[in-house]
């Protein structure tokens, strides 16, 4: 009977869920979620603990979440303001795992979701190479085959998991894939840990591949770029030159090129236009357009935004005079945002809505950069915070080309590894407070 009333065993029980589910399942997640709020909740009002108070990160997402609900009570247009908690309500998860975290195992909770995420990323590349969603029920797969297509025998398919997105299914591992990497490196796991990590980090890496997800490839270099940082700075410093000056050539060669309508013969070819469409201006119009009425929307509305969910009634508009100056006729619905997170977040909730996003990060940056200079290189605590600096960075790369920050896939993932971060950092002020 005591088991059962046991707050510290029900933490223990959802966050293992939460840390199964969010890999293929929204729902448990969010479940996961919410009974962690609540078992936090009885908690306090037991104890009343209030050790994450003076936290200057749980009041710059206090504000943020605020102004997503004032912007819509307060602009020019009628929205359900309040629905804007629904993407946001997850945010105080990192302040609830620091704690929780402490409770049990992190090494062992890490390894159960590394054979998860292991497990995915493998059905990614299964999904790739033959359409394959034996997760869903019949007449509700969401088979999506490449858009260009390739020929008979050797089809090719975006790799989205269980996830309903492709860039869903990129954005959860490419917030995985740091941990696995700079974990590889601990010198607190045996030989054999540390190569069966780096084995799980290679198919993970194959399964963003087979997302076809441009803008995650691209987060996924940076996170590469920030690990290698962490092993030799001269020589990132000389890759960077190197990757600065092909990216340039790139640019310069095929920028104006007009779109090849080839059809590629091979799924290798099928991977290489899809990586060389991303220098192709031509290629991406749609999406620098976007951006273009992202822009526009925000001159309009530059302090309240158009509110949560309003992209449907106002952005057409926009579209409507950039279509008729350009002729470009857009390929998808305006519902859809402009692909830009930082963007996004400005036009829907305007200017104090994008300092709250802003600050949310930069106060991760600042607690974890700050607790990273405390520790030992290498050791578990270290990779942690390395895992999570470097994991964060590339989810912003990634954020310049689409709205990840709204699925709730990924910004569970992204809270998570935020969580994991607070964690280490509480234990290093637990030790220093001892000593």
């Amino acid at each position: 009977m005591k088991i059962l009333f046991s707050t510290r065993n029900w933490n223990r029980v959802f966050l293992y869920l939460l840390f199964i589910c969010s890999t293929f399942s929204i729902a448990g997640t969010e479940a996961s979620i919410a009974m962690l709020y609540l078992i936090t909740l009885i908690r306090w009002i037991w104890n009343r603990p209030l050790t994450q108070l003076e936290n200057p990160f749980l009041w710059v997402t206090l504000f943020f979440i605020a102004t997503t609900v004032l912007s819509g009570l307060f602009n020019a247009y009628e929205t359900d303001h309040l629905m804007a908690l629904r993407n946001n309500w997850r945010l105080l998860l990192p302040l609830l795992l620091a704690g929780i975290l402490t409770e049990v195992n992190s090494e062992q909770l890490l390894w159960t979701f590394f054979g998860f995420v292991f497990l995915i990323s493998v059905y990614g590349i299964i999904q790739y190479f033959t359409g394959a969603d034996w997760l869903r029920p019949e007449g509700e797969q969401l088979t999506t085959p490449y858009l260009l297509g390739s020929s008979e025998g050797n089809n090719v398919y975006h790799a989205k998991g269980n996830f309903s997105h492709h860039l869903t299914y990129g954005g959860f591992l490419l917030l995985s894939f740091p941990l696995l990497v700079s974990l590889t490196f601990c010198k607190d796991w045996y030989p054999f840990t540390r190569i069966l990590t780096a084995l799980i980090a290679i198919f993970v890496l194959l399964g963003i591949g087979a997302s076809l997800g441009r803008s995650i490839w691209l987060g996924t270099a940076a996170v590469v770029a920030i690990l290698m940082f962490r092993i030799s700075p001269k020589l990132i410093l000389a890759i960077s030159i190197a990757i600065i000056a092909a990216v340039t050539y790139f640019f310069t060669q095929l920028g104006d090129a007009p779109i090849q309508n080839r059809v590629p013969t091979n799924r290798l070819e099928a991977l290489q236009q899809r990586f060389i469409s991303g220098f192709m201006l031509k290629s991406n119009q749609d999406r620098i357009l976007m951006w273009e009425t992202g822009i526009s929307a925000i001159k309009d509305h530059f302090w309240l935004g158009i509110g949560y969910n309003n992209d449907a009634v106002v952005m057409p508009e926009y579209r409507k005079r950039i279509s008729e100056n350009s002729g470009h006729r857009f390929h998808n619905k305006a519902s859809t945002g402009v692909h830009n997170i930082y963007l996004q977040t400005w036009v829907n909730y305007g200017f104090f809505g994008m300092l709250g996003y802003l600050g949310i990060l930069a106060i991760f940056f600042l607690q974890t950069t700050r607790a990273l200079l405390r520790t030992n290189n290498f050791t578990f605590e270290n990779s942690i915070l390395w895992a999570g600096i470097s994991g964060v960075c590339g989810f912003m790369v990634a954020g310049l080309f689409e709205n990840n920050f709204r699925d709730g896939e990924v910004q569970a993932m992204l809270l998570i590894l935020m969580g994991l971060c607070f964690n280490q950092i509480q234990k290093l002020k637990g030790r220093i407070f001892k000593s």
